[in-house]
């Protein structure tokens, strides 16, 4: 049994003391995060529509697991919806954060980090809105650390499973909790845009499965383009 399946079975009160304590230690800062290039963000509001999607690399413990274990630059993936706010940097970005879960951050509060922006290819203004309005009506949802759990161990064991046993559209209307891929997922599904998993080999007749997808991903996808920085990988 792993730690994780024993502390499942702890009394509530200690179960829920062992998981804030580490939730706590995840989001702690890194001290020596050196990204390969930051991000300032005023180089790239300009050219944000709804629905565009925000790759990281993260300052955080649980920023570097992630990227050591995905072996990939990103580490978190957020949503543009639009200012939900007035003023000059208001809430504009909805993610799934590890301690928080889901909420709007601004732009502001990227600055320091290596961004990329990837917008979905094809979509029109009504899709384009329907995303970030379905991706703010989470905001307040819980962050699903045992999603995380399974998906850290999967990728550490390479045990990838390769069908799904629900519907996109129906794993999206149906869900409460995410951690940031599932949350984008779920709101591209809705689209009919479904984003892979690398690790996965699948055929036409497959479903997709979304608890396997990392950051990185997104950037893999064939469904979005690069439009920052300079519109192409760097």
């Amino acid at each position: 049994m792993s730690w994780f399946a024993a502390a499942l079975t702890l009394p509530t009160r200690a179960r829920r003391r062992l998981t804030g304590a580490l939730v706590l230690y995840l989001a702690k800062p890194v001290k020596h995060h050196s990204p390969a290039m930051t991000a300032d963000a005023q180089s790239f509001a300009g050219i944000l529509d709804p629905g565009d999607v925000l790759l990281s690399d993260g300052n955080t413990r649980v920023a570097a697991l992630v990227k050591r274990i995905t072996r990939s630059t990103w580490s978190h993936v957020s949503m543009y919806v639009g200012p939900l706010e007035e003023g000059p940097d208001p809430p504009c970005i909805v993610e799934a954060d590890v301690a928080a879960g889901v909420r709007s951050i601004r732009l502001s509060e990227l600055k320091a980090l290596h961004v990329r922006v990837l917008r979905p290819i094809g979509l029109n203004d009504t899709d384009r809105r329907r995303l970030a309005d379905w991706v703010v009506n989470r905001i307040g949802g819980e962050y699903d650390l045992a999603h995380a759990w399974v998906l850290g161990r999967n990728l550490l064991r390479q045990r990838l499973p390769t069908r799904l046993r629900s519907l996109p559209y129906t794993m999206a209307k149906n869900a409460t909790r995410f951690i940031c891929c599932s949350l984008l997922a779920h709101a591209f599904a809705l689209v009919g845009y479904a984003i892979l998993p690398v690790q996965m080999r699948i055929s036409s007749t497959d479903t997709v499965d979304h608890r396997n997808l990392t950051p990185g991903d997104f950037e893999r996808a064939s469904v979005f383009e690069v439009v920052w920085p300079n519109g192409s990988i760097v």
